[in-house]
């Protein structure tokens, strides 16, 4: 072999390993890169480079196909290359030999481990620096790359694969938000308040809702008096107002509208101040229930069962404390779930939540097939009946006894932790 040919065969090899190093750093970057984050690097759409990366980033199986494609034909020439050059120098036997471990020296090093490496530092911006020469790569291979597209998807069909759902579900994007969190891109209460908002509209507003049970409303026929003193002891802004019984509910009295009244004169009656009222079904979601009652500049909804009559009623504060948490104005009493009162014992109210409870405590709880959430409602499933003052239920790491009902409802109850369970809490 003539040194011309030989000079020509090593430049077409340097020009191989080159291409190799580009085939191998542009699937690092585009499989790498933020769609959302380059988006971001140009929200007006004039940077004519990243639209050319978006426009290969969508056409995913062709870019990858002409990427593999092209990196196969590039190492497999450049091996061959090599493997002829080096056994016209050393023989068939030691050329085969040291081509075959020149190559795959030289082929890591330069062909995949240096450039993937540059390309995982940064992918958004590698893709936009090689996505010109990408597109024509793409172009360049069109034919090539559709007969291997079809028959992957012949083969695919055949072995039974299902094609993967467009875009990536809300758990995936739950993940992901936790990983950028880990990161430190994220604070933690950023990262709390996206995941709300992504649970918002699954969520639904009988889970939130004030109970019947618990509604504080007055009556069209009670007397001024008695609305006056039932504000003055809730404190409440806003009461339903009821005609018959809590399940006709006609509108609501608010405070500043009755006080208003009352202190001027004294000839009126409920009837002229009672404002409107949203009415929702139960299984109504957060979003739509929040859109309702801003269209309609209202603050207050009744919730309603499947017979239309009242289950229980809900304000805009409480549909908000679902996304930002607990909103806590200067009027309201800071209620714990639990107090402790020894070493072993907590008093816990009724209607905490066993499991945030359980959680604060740290105790291990096995709920069963329980789901409703509250301690007086584990405590009925538990005992198969409405509960009683000095009624127990056993856990494995504590004991429940009832403390106090009101109303067949379960208001305290003491938590008596088993000795071998450590009593630290994160709450005293």
């Amino acid at each position: 072999m003539t040194p011309l040919v030989t000079g020509v065969l090593v430049a077409i090899v340097i020009v191989l390993l080159i291409l190799s190093a580009f085939f191998s750093g542009s699937e690092t970057s585009y499989t790498g890169l933020n769609r959302a984050r380059l988006k971001s690097m140009d929200p007006d759409g004039n940077d004519r480079r990243i639209r050319r990366t978006l426009d290969n980033y969508d056409q995913f199986d062709r870019l990858l196909t002409t990427i593999l494609v092209g990196n196969n034909i590039v190492n497999i020439a450049s091996s061959t290359i090599c493997t002829t050059l080096l056994c016209d120098s050393l023989g068939e036997t030691w050329g085969t030999v040291a081509a075959t471990l020149l190559m795959i020296t030289v082929l890591l090093i330069v062909g995949e481990i240096t450039p993937k490496t540059i390309a995982k530092r940064n992918p958004e911006r590698t893709a936009i620096f090689l996505s010109g020469a990408v597109s024509f790569s793409m172009k360049a291979l069109k034919y090539i790359t559709t007969v291997f597209m079809k028959v992957t998807q012949g083969v695919s069909h055949v072995a039974g694969g299902e094609e993967e759902p467009e875009g990536i579900t809300e758990k995936e994007l739950s993940a992901m938000i936790d990983e950028i969190q880990q990161e430190g891109t994220l604070e933690k209460n950023e990262s709390e308040l996206i995941k709300s908002a992504m649970e918002f509209d699954d969520t639904r507003v009988g889970e939130i809702c004030v109970p019947r049970v618990d509604i504080i409303s007055v009556n069209i026929t009670d007397n001024l008096e008695s609305v006056k003193a039932k504000f003055i002891e809730t404190e409440l802004s806003r009461i339903p107002v009821y005609e018959g019984s809590i399940d006709r509910i006609i509108g609501a009295v608010f405070f500043k509208d009755f006080f208003t009244k009352y202190t001027t004169r004294k000839n009126f009656s409920l009837a002229d101040v009672i404002r409107p009222v949203k009415f929702e079904p139960k299984d109504a979601t957060l979003d739509s229930v929040m859109n309702d009652l801003q269209k309609s500049k209202l603050h207050m909804a009744i919730v309603l069962d499947e017979y239309g009559g009242t289950y229980g009623l809900v304000t805009m504060e409480d549909i908000l404390e679902e996304l930002v948490g607990e909103i806590w104005d200067e009027s309201d009493e800071v209620k714990r779930a639990f107090v402790r009162e020894s070493d072993t014992q907590y008093m816990v109210y009724g209607d905490a939540d066993i499991f945030d409870v359980t959680t604060m405590m740290g105790l291990n709880f096995d709920p069963e097939d329980y789901t409703s959430g509250t301690v007086g409602g584990y405590l009925s499933y538990r005992l198969e009946k409405v509960p009683t003052v000095g009624d127990t239920v056993e856990c494995p790491d504590f004991t429940i006894t009832v403390r106090s009902v009101r109303s067949r409802r379960v208001k305290e109850t003491t938590f008596t932790l088993h000795p071998q369970v450590d009593g630290e809490t994160q709450e005293d």
